[in-house]
């Protein structure tokens, strides 16, 4: 079975048909890599959603605009990003592996495909470093101090 994706933003199309397989699995990677070396951003309407955040709020908000408003250099920092939209933004705490690295590839500017094969090593690191807790095998949290930084920066 085939299938036909056409995506334009921002001055950018891009128009692809194959294997529905393909298009679960490869593309959005291969659309992430086309992007970023394309140098599109994440809009200004993404981070003006996340500077109207506010503690307790009900507002919702993606992974992409909260890792643009914070910029996290590393994969422990995106984790803790990922991670704090599921709990701020979507209410889910805690959260499981795959939920969260799901969320870390929604920041495809600052994801990179070797986050996945160092994903255990990420969440050993933060749980090491008081970042992060683990309620139930395999779910996670942050710890209060972590939530409270991140929402201070946001």
């Amino acid at each position: 079975m085939t299938a036909k994706l056409r995506i334009k933003a921002k001055g950018i199309e891009i128009e692809w048909e194959g294997e529905v397989e393909y298009l679960k699995n490869d593309l959005p990677d291969l659309i992430s890599a086309i992007v970023d070396a394309l140098g599109v951003g994440v809009s200004d309407d993404e981070i003006d959603e996340i500077e109207t955040l506010a503690v307790g709020s009900d507002k919702k908000f993606t992974t992409a605009a909260l890792a643009a408003k914070i910029q996290p250099k590393s994969a422990p920092e995106l984790f803790k990003v990922a991670l704090a939209k599921l709990q701020l933004s979507d209410k889910i705490e805690p959260a499981s592996r795959a939920q969260i690295h799901s969320e870390m590839k929604n920041a495809p500017k600052f994801y990179k495909p070797s986050m996945r094969g160092n994903l255990g090593k990420t969440i050993d690191g933060l749980l090491g470093a008081g970042e992060i807790n683990e309620p139930s095998s395999g779910n996670f949290a942050l710890t209060q101090s972590a939530q409270e930084l991140i929402q201070t920066k946001i």
